[in-house]
């Protein structure tokens, strides 16, 4: 994949993201207030929801298994985005719970195989651009690209949050939810449009060969490939952290909107914490991509969750406007920042089960250095072939990882609807506001610092 393809690309994938945010995003903290407005109860909301989110994650699911090669990924992203375009509108068209529950379950089974097949996509474009810039011997460009994507594709959802808060509020107060659903059908037009844009291209077609290409401080080395079995544990157990970490994320939003709606606050009052965590966690989600882009991402998603436990810990005393933006900017952070870093952590671990890598720091290389000494050419890659299999499919665990969002979603609504009707509400979000705890234990054993070791410093 040249580099204008990859440009192009990039550009695709974060138009069409910022166009499913926008229309998700928007509609999420408003989704309780209009399930109360036809007669639900806080319990049948979280029902509802919980229903909702499980067709997000059926959809994210099934695109996993229907995915076999980018093309069959863009063909689902675009055939997805035409469906939902009608749906969108019929949802406010309801009449009663049991009608709003059928129109968004088929909305939002479409939205779930849509993203499922945005980050298959994204899978694919980031391996086939480190496969060239690999090929010409600057996988140190590789490491800093990748992080660029992510922290770039990071951001688009709360970007989509402060767009859509803006627009989904004061269409609410002004016309009603019928509105609100008509401009979100108007807006998913845009999103078969935008996913013509995402070009793809053959990964391995027109291998180039490698050169010697790169800093001056860099020579190729030759490390170890990771066991088959560890790399898919490492990423089981990422894929259960993050999805933890979401659960406390929809939580935050469900207990936010129910304690918002009781105290009394008005629909453009709720949208506007969409607003303020947007544009909070763009700065945030962009730097901590970056930075932990060079020194690992472990220590910054631990830095997520504690933010997402903060945040629930404020909500459960929440009585101002104030209290409600700031909770809302804590639990941002702990989504979109772990969003781009449970991305890029996971593709990193994917890259380091190949067999060679690049190194800065050649001379603490004996191996290399032996070799350097004794006149042998050292290959900075290998075909395919020489290098087996991979472990793990990259556009398989970044479909999965896009399904840790909703099944979190499930888990979330189920967990606090249930308890704010056994309990209260206060006390099940102090109850709740221990899962980030549970999530950071489960990431502790995952040691692996790939970003260091390519550069030596391990």
């Amino acid at each position: 994949m040249s580099k204008t393809t990859h440009n192009a690309a990039v550009f695709g994938l974060c138009l069409t993201s910022t166009i499913l945010w926008t229309s998700g995003n928007g509609l999420i903290p408003l989704l309780p207030v209009y399930a109360g407005s036809l007669g639900a109860s806080n319990f049948h909301i979280g029902l509802y929801l919980a229903f909702s989110y499980s067709c997000l994650a059926i959809g994210a699911l099934l695109a996993t298994k229907i995915i076999d090669h980018a093309s069959k990924a863009k063909t689902l992203l675009v055939t997805s985005g035409v469906m939902s375009v009608p749906l969108t509108f019929m949802v406010g068209q309801a009449n009663s719970v049991v009608e709003l529950a059928w129109y968004t379950s088929i909305v939002w089974l479409l939205g779930g195989a849509g993203f499922g097949a945005l980050n298959a996509l994204t899978g694919h474009i980031t391996q086939a651009h480190d496969q060239r810039v690999n090929n010409q011997g600057l996988n140190h460009q590789s490491i800093n690209d990748r992080g660029k994507v992510m922290g770039v594709l990071a951001i688009t959802s709360p970007l989509g949050s402060v767009l859509g808060g803006l627009i989904s509020g004061p269409i609410v107060d002004q016309w009603g939810f019928e509105a609100l659903f008509l401009s979100l059908a108007l807006l998913n037009l845009l999103w078969p449009v935008s996913s013509l844009f995402i070009p793809v291209a053959n990964r391995h077609s027109a291998v180039a060969q490698p050169t010697n290409k790169g800093s001056k401080d860099s020579v190729p080395c030759i490390s170890e490939p990771e066991d088959k079995k560890s790399v898919i544990s490492k990423i089981r157990r990422l894929i259960g952290a993050t999805t933890l970490m979401y659960v406390t994320y929809y939580i935050g939003l469900f207990a936010t909107s129910i304690t918002m709606k009781d105290v009394g606050f008005s629909a453009t009052a709720i949208s506007s914490t969409a607003i303020w965590g947007g544009l909070a966690a763009i700065p945030f989600v962009y730097g901590i991509t970056r930075i932990s882009d060079w020194l690992g991402q472990k220590p910054f998603w631990m830095l997520c969750n504690l933010a997402g436990f903060a945040g629930l810990m404020l909500l459960a005393y929440a009585t101002t406007l104030f209290h409600f933006w700031l909770v809302a900017v804590l639990i941002r952070f702990l989504s979109s920042g772990g969003r781009g870093l449970s991305n890029a952590w996971a593709m990193d671990v994917i890259s380091a089960s190949s067999n060679s890598v690049l190194s800065n720091s050649g001379p603490s290389n004996s191996g290399l250095s032996h070799a350097r000494a004794s006149g042998t050419r050292i290959s900075q890659s290998t075909s395919p072939t020489e290098q087996g299999p991979k472990p793990v499919s990259e556009t398989k665990v970044m479909a999965l990882l896009s399904s840790t969002t909703w099944i979190g979603g499930v888990l979330g609504y189920l967990i606090y609807g249930s308890s704010a009707q056994m309990l209260n509400t206060q006390s099940a979000v102090l109850i709740t506001s221990l899962i980030p705890f549970i999530a950071m234990f489960l990431v502790l054993s995952i040691n692996h610092s790939p970003n260091l070791i390519r550069r030596g410093n391990l």
